[in-house]
């Protein structure tokens, strides 16, 4: 039997992944049913759910405070920024003033991939570098 995984993120930031049977039948809507999503008194707010059903008449799983999700198999990338810095020194007219140099760098990552346990290069043995600026 084929299934499909399902990556759900809730409101609190919580994420899940839930797998189960591809031909299940998934819905996204206010977990009360009937209920309207807009235009709720009081400041009330209707908590979303996803649904999943065996059948149609057998709901098999309800997930609420949803706010979204998306089948695993569909590639997702996220723009990711980095800033490096690095301190060193700047001679401008006789004098050295103590700077900071950064580089910024942007890549597209897969977020599904896991990147606790990535190492980050040693810059322990870098040293600081001196920068002369002349004017003419």
């Amino acid at each position: 039997m084929e299934e499909t995984t399902y990556l759900i993120t809730h409101e609190d930031g919580t994420e899940r992944r839930i797998t189960v049977p591809s031909n299940w039948k998934v819905t996204f809507g206010p977990a009360a049913k009937g209920m309207n999503t807009k235009n709720v008194g009081s400041g009330y707010k209707v908590p979303l759910a996803l649904r999943f059903y065996e059948n149609d008449t057998k709901q098999r799983a309800i997930f609420t405070d949803v706010v979204s999700f998306r089948d695993l198999s569909i590639k997702v990338q996220v723009k990711k920024r980095s800033t490096q810095e690095k301190r060193g020194y700047m001679e401008c007219d006789g004098k050295k003033k103590a700077t900071t140099f950064q580089a910024t760098t942007e890549e597209w990552i897969d977020p599904d991939v896991l990147t606790e346990n990535v190492a980050l290069p040693d810059t322990a043995d870098v040293e600081d570098f001196d920068v002369e600026f002349k004017q003419e």
